[in-house]
């Protein structure tokens, strides 16, 4: 917590000048946002203790750190989120509420924009600025909030309870303001909606809040098993309006059962990445398992990371500590009775956390005799954040574990901006271009290709797990355990000692081709000629088709 500033204190220049700044940046498009680029790694980690300590020299930091408004040179929408969000906490603590009240305002119509990348569920946020609007008497832009803030619980599936509250309260400060109410869409119906299970692992503490988003809070805990209800509408729109409803924690024993309940289906172990709380794991797990056709179960470990990028040094402490309770849950799991090897997947620093977990798996079996077969079956490293040297170091100890390794690698990716700047030359496992890291043991993945038709602007605008040409590719992999060759517009490019694989066609990233290979799953085919009929029915376009069929056609190949 921030020292609060003694009252009667005078407001600070810096942080006068900083609320400027920030209204000022955040009021422009949100297309436009400062660049967030810290003059090194040091000066973006510290802050934490800075804000603590000296919460003057705090903001004079942030000032400078989002000083500079550059987008040609791109941004991270996650440190600049972050960093205006600690300096609105910080102009709280020392009285200066009514501007922090307008910035946090801004602050929810950025996590908006750039929902997709942040994962930030916007609602709270529009509520926490509608309280203090109101508090600090500034109504009008109460009422503007708050509309704004109904229209995000609308589209994401908020209860008629939860709706008509808002509606009330916007009703009563237009009342208050001698405004007509507006009128305010009904709410959707509760058939618009889908809600997809996620089981869950974790080793965080409990909050006390019993509001399924806040749940589980940044510390760590004693392990818990349950299951996450997500809901998201049935119909594809802008963005991810993803909902986390309800938390259902629940022993173990009864956490394995409910998993033997459905044996046909597959698992997929996801493990997050730093600075991603419960809920945005939860969200994205269940956005995977809704790409995927619903063939796996996700299964989400979250990890004790804090939420927020000026953590990440306390997020990198916390992985081993968590791989040590993670390797535990994968060999229960792995021992379960079922046909299906379950799958692994980790993004950024989740990374570190997964490898480390299965290197103490693989010294376990080898102190109980010769190797044996592969107990999982695909091992995914989604620009993984984490020492690639370490990392080459362990794919002989991995490799006997799984069916096959596959990382994705970015040089452009904004969760490895800060690693960059805090460990310098030192190459992260997934770095990309010319730095992909290739070996024997793994089919490396670039996922940024200049100069090809895909899949570079959605893949980097956006997180790498939402976007559809790589949840094709993981669903190929998956379904088929296919090598590169065989999958969607793979071409080899010459590496160090092995080859590098980029995509060369447009094609991969239709949304049509994830939705058919879903189709594909769910019924099983092994056939051309019904694949074919999937196909028909699934893609309407008959150009569009033809040009599908050969993709399938390749994959079904034995």
């Amino acid at each position: 917590m921030v020292p609060p500033r003694a009252k009667g204190s005078p407001p600070m220049p810096a942080l006068v000048r900083l609320a400027r700044l920030l209204l000022l940046t955040l009021c422009l498009c949100p297309g436009i946002a400062p660049a967030a680029r810290a003059g090194g790694g040091d000066s973006f980690a510290t802050l934490p203790y800075l804000a603590e300590t000296d919460p003057d020299a705090a903001l004079e930091r942030i000032a400078r750190l989002t000083g500079n408004i550059d987008p040609a040179s791109g941004f991270d929408p996650r440190a600049a989120f972050d960093l205006y969000r600690m300096a609105a906490s910080l102009m709280i603590e020392a009285g200066q509420v009514e501007q922090a009240a307008q910035a946090i305002a801004k602050l929810a119509d950025f996590a908006v924009h750039y929902r997709d990348t942040l994962g930030f569920d916007p609602v709270p946020i529009y509520g926490e600025a509608a309280a203090l609007l109101r508090d600090t008497g500034q109504p009008t832009a109460a009422r503007d909030t708050l509309i704004s803030m109904y229209g995000e619980q609308r589209s994401a599936g908020a209860t008629p309870e939860a709706l008509g509250q808002t509606a009330r309260d916007i009703a009563d400060l237009s009342a208050a303001l001698g405004m007509a109410t507006p009128d305010l869409p009904d709410p959707l119906a509760a058939g618009d909606f889908q809600t997809i299970p996620v089981y869950y692992f974790t080793d965080r503490g409990q909050s006390g809040d019993p509001e399924a988003p806040l749940f589980y809070a940044p510390g760590r805990g004693e392990p818990e098993w349950g299951i996450a209800t997500v809901s998201r509408p049935k119909q594809e729109g802008a963005g991810d309006v993803s909902k986390l409803r309800a938390v259902q924690p629940m022993a173990q024993p009864e956490w394995l059962d409910r998993l033997r309940s459905a044996p046909e289906q597959g698992a997929l172990v996801y493990v997050p990445g730093a600075s991603t709380r419960f809920e945005q794991g939860a969200r994205r797990a269940a956005l995977i398992a809704q790409a995927l056709g619903g063939a796996e179960r996700a299964i989400l470990f979250s990890w004790p990371a804090s939420g927020s990028t000026l953590d990440y040094m306390a997020d990198s402490a916390a992985t081993r500590t968590s791989a040590r309770q993670l390797a535990r849950m994968l060999e229960g799991l792995a021992a379960q009775p079922g046909p299906a090897r379950p799958h692994l997947l980790a993004r950024g620093m989740g990374a570190q956390v997964l490898a480390d977990a299965l290197e103490l798996i693989a010294a376990r079996r080898g102190e109980g005799g010769p190797e044996q077969q592969a107990i999982f079956g695909q091992l995914i490293f989604a620009i993984p954040d984490m020492d690639a040297e370490r990392f080459r170091d362990l794919l002989p100890v991995l490799r006997p574990l799984v069916q096959r390794i596959t990382l994705y690698t970015s040089q452009d990716d904004s969760q490895l901006a800060l690693a960059r700047q805090i460990y310098g030359p030192a190459l992260r496992a997934g770095w990309g271009g010319e730095a992909t890291l290739t070996d024997p043991a793994v089919d490396s993945v670039d996922l940024a290709a200049p100069g090809a038709e895909m899949p570079g602007p959605e893949i980097l605008d956006a997180e790498i797990l939402s976007a559809d040409a790589v949840l094709a590719d993981i669903a190929m992999l998956l379904w088929k355990d296919a090598p590169p060759a065989r999958r969607c517009g793979l071409v080899a490019t010459p590496g160090e000692d092995q080859p590098v694989w980029r995509w060369q066609d447009g094609l991969c990233a239709h949304p049509d081709l994830i939705r058919a290979l879903a189709r594909l799953r769910q019924e099983d085919v092994q056939t051309q000629d019904l694949a074919l009929e999937v196909l028909r029915a699934v893609v309407p376009d008959a150009d569009l088709r033809d040009r599908l069929a050969p993709v399938v056609s390749r994959l079904l190949l034995r």
